[in-house]
């Protein structure tokens, strides 16, 4: 009975020996943890953008290149055509005796209207840019982040309407304003 025993328990600590050793070649959790923090290091942040950071940034390098690409809009001819004569009437508001003090914000609000076409010229052509993509994109995945991203260009180009059909009756009256002015 004692060899029985004694088989037994040499048997057991043999199992439990082993065990032990196969366990130490995994790495402890506090290892795990600290290489995982060392990882988290490494990796890039991701930035969350709200509907506030979206509704005030602008697709500006789209901007820059949108003389190039006018022939899917009819906004950028006025758009251009607006700009290049922005600046010659407050240059010329600015050299005439008769300048009345509703001048400086015609001019302002003319620029401002400017800008909101060329902001606007920009969103439409990142839409057009995720329409072709959608056009002929086959994973679902990809296809679903185009159609988000197409859905948010376009409430960014009707924002822009809004703010171009609000900038454009605060023109009017300013310059009915300033005319009375004369």
């Amino acid at each position: 009975m004692k060899k029985y025993v004694f088989a037994t328990t040499l048997i057991f600590l043999l199992v439990a020996g082993g065990a032990c050793v196969a366990q130490s070649d995994e790495p402890s959790l506090g290892e795990l943890a600290k290489k995982h923090r060392q990882e988290e290091k490494n990796v890039a942040r991701v930035k969350v953008l709200t509907n506030e950071d979206v509704a005030t940034s602008t697709p500006s390098a789209q901007v820059e290149s949108a003389p190039a690409a006018t022939s899917s809009t009819a906004t950028p001819a006025p758009s251009a055509a607006a700009a290049a004569k922005s600046p010659d009437k407050a240059s010329d508001t600015g050299k005439g005796s008769a300048a009345t003090k509703d001048a400086p914000e015609v001019a302002q609000l003319k620029q401002k209207l400017s800008t909101y076409k060329e902001q606007q010229n920009g969103w439409k052509q990142s839409a057009k840019k995720y329409e072709d993509l959608l056009a002929n994109e086959t994973s679902d995945f990809r296809r679903q982040m185009y159609q988000d991203a197409l859905q948010g260009d376009k409430q960014n180009v009707q924002v822009m309407q809004d703010k171009i059909d609000q900038t454009q009756a605060d023109l009017d009256k300013a310059e009915k304003a300033s005319s009375q002015n004369h």
